[in-house]
């Protein structure tokens, strides 16, 4: 597990020439807790940036962005197959991440970014930036997109429907990012609205014109995180519409825009493994992705060249370095063993990230609610102390960990016994072996 607990925090509103302050993102919605605070009070920020004292910290100079700009010129002129190969060449000097953080609104923000890549993600994707208003609104602008040094590889995420708003928005971030992505996934009512989204499947023009516009005229490549249309052969055109566009990595959501409840509809990894089969481009996977089991299996069945998680990180930031909660160990115990972490253990890593990057307390309420709550299940009355709280403090939330612990009733995060499939399989081996030989 790597430790980012050293990382410098880049404060964009001191570098020359950038538009940017690295100001904690004010998202579009609010996190959805059991009676939420009057929200003008977890719209505060928790804190503000550290300051840093050294030489090294109060270096000023641009983050690294030569691996943002392997593609060089914008690709206007190249050819299908250039950009199929200038596509792959970027992917592959980003070392090809195979675990990747999903887009989260009010979640997938630096702090638990940062979270999320200690304990094994690859890379991670912003929470989606609304287009216009980000060129529109400076307030907004330095408020929504904050990154670090070591927060790459990065896909920062946009969702549009003009060209020339979106061309202009994706500009102001492109020297910190490694993609530039295009939200075609959003099914939410507010997408519907905003004609956003999912809901610009029903324009495939403006879709196309979209991708177009970024292709031709960006350094960096353009990544589009898409749903899957209820025919095959629909989702299998609009993705090669998409890579002719000049998309350089296609990451789909196996499932329909209908399909919201990720618990009740089972994503399409078929459908998924027919895209894989049929662009040649990157492809990343998206849909029930809740423990590494489910990550290789998705690999293997797909074909495809990452994967991403959203629910399941929220509850257990350390999927990805194998841990998995005890939801998914039941009727495998012998096979599985405590993994001396829990989800308050990531809880605590999390509010020290928050102190060094700052978020509003709305985001971090959200996260104390996905990472406790089996533990508020147990005890409810914590859980409404935390609920009655309008103005929240690191000493509260570090003292409900505290509590908690005292009350007992633990919950470990639990790791796959890697000795015992060794020694089953090995068991396995030995037994074949034998009535192989016992056959002659």
């Amino acid at each position: 597990m790597k430790n980012l607990f050293s990382s410098q925090f880049i404060s964009l509103e001191t570098l020359p020439s950038t538009p940017l302050k690295p100001l904690m993102a004010s998202s579009l919605t609010h996190a959805l807790c059991q009676d939420p605070p009057p929200p003008h009070l977890d719209d505060l920020l928790c804190s503000k940036p550290q300051q840093h004292q050294t030489e090294d910290d109060n270096d000023t100079s641009l983050p690294d962005t030569s691996s943002s700009f392997c593609l060089g010129s914008p690709s206007r002129y190249l050819s299908g197959e250039s950009r199929v190969e200038r596509a792959w060449s970027h992917w592959t000097k980003l070392g090809r991440p195979k675990l990747i953080v999903a887009p989260m609104v009010d979640n997938s923000e630096l702090p638990f970014r940062m979270l999320c890549r200690k304990y094994g993600a690859d890379a991670a994707y912003t929470p989606m930036l609304h287009s216009r208003i980000f060129t529109e609104n400076e307030k907004y602008r330095n408020q929504e997109f904050t990154t670090c040094q070591e927060d790459r590889p990065l896909f920062v995420q946009f969702c549009a429907n003009n060209p020339d708003t979106f061309l202009d928005a994706a500009r102001r971030v492109e020297p910190y990012c490694d993609y530039v992505d295009i939200n075609l996934g959003c099914p939410q009512r507010i997408a519907r609205r905003g004609n956003y989204g999912a809901f610009l499947m029903d324009n495939l023009p403006l879709v196309k014109s979209l991708v177009e516009k970024l292709a031709c005229n960006l350094h960096v490549p353009v990544s589009c995180k898409i749903r899957v249309f209820p025919k095959l052969e629909d989702t299998i055109n609009y993705a090669k519409m998409l890579e002719e566009a000049g998309c350089s990595l296609l990451a789909v959501h196996g499932r329909t825009r209908d399909e919201k409840d990720g618990k009740k509809f089972r994503a399409d990894w078929k459908a998924i493994k027919a895209v894989k089969s049929a662009v040649r481009i990157p492809v990343l996977a998206n849909g029930n992705i809740r423990h590494m089991d489910d990550v290789q299996n998705c690999l293997e069945e797909t074909g495809a060249d990452g994967v991403l998680s959203a629910e399941s990180l929220l509850e257990n930031p350390a999927l990805f370095a194998g841990f998995r909660t005890a939801e998914w160990v039941i009727g495998d115990e012998k096979r599985n063993r405590d993994g001396n972490l829990d989800q308050a253990d990531l809880l605590v890593e999390y509010l020290k990230l928050c102190e060094k990057y700052p978020v509003p307390w709305r985001m971090i309420r959200a996260h104390v609610h996905k990472m406790l709550g089996d533990w508020f299940r147990i005890h409810p009355h914590v859980r409404e102390d935390l609920n009655a709280q309008s103005r929240l403090t690191f000493e509260f939330l570090y003292n409900i960990v505290d509590q908690l612990r005292e009350l007992g009733g633990r919950i470990p995060l639990y790791l796959k016994d890697v000795e015992v499939d060794t020694l089953a399989a090995e068991v396995t081996a030995n037994g074949l072996a034998n009535n192989f030989c016992n056959t002659w």
